[in-house]
């Protein structure tokens, strides 16, 4: 992705996150979805995307946005649980939400390997 895209995609995400948060749904998800084919890659998008996918009720494209997430790297599984937990209750899908929130919370205990000694 060459900086003109790069610039093109960071434009469109704020555009779509700021007609989000104003309260308009169905301006920020086309916004965000534009933006999202700029940088398929871009994970900040495709979370953004997937919140937006939530909040409208549409869990299965969210769950789909999730597994491409997902798909991008190991790095990103362990908050991408909380996400997955609200499309799943979204879903109607209550025990598999709570099995995922709370495999979430016994993760985000867990102490961290990098973490120093002591903090």
């Amino acid at each position: 992705m060459n900086f003109s895209e790069r610039d093109s995609a960071e434009y469109l995400h704020t555009l779509g996150r700021l007609y989000w948060r104003a309260g308009n749904l169905d301006r920020g998800l086309v916004f965000l979805l534009l933006a999202a084919r700029v940088a398929p890659d871009d994970v900040a998008i495709l979370k953004t995307l997937a919140t937006v996918f939530i909040e409208q009720g549409a869990a299965n494209r969210a769950l789909t946005t999730i597994d491409r997430i997902a798909g991008l790297g190991d790095e990103f599984l362990p908050e991408l649980a909380a996400l997955e937990s609200r499309a799943l209750w979204t879903a109607g899908q209550f025990q598999e939400a709570r099995d995922t929130f709370s495999d979430f919370m016994a993760k985000r205990s867990e102490p961290s390997p990098t973490a120093p000694v002591g903090s």
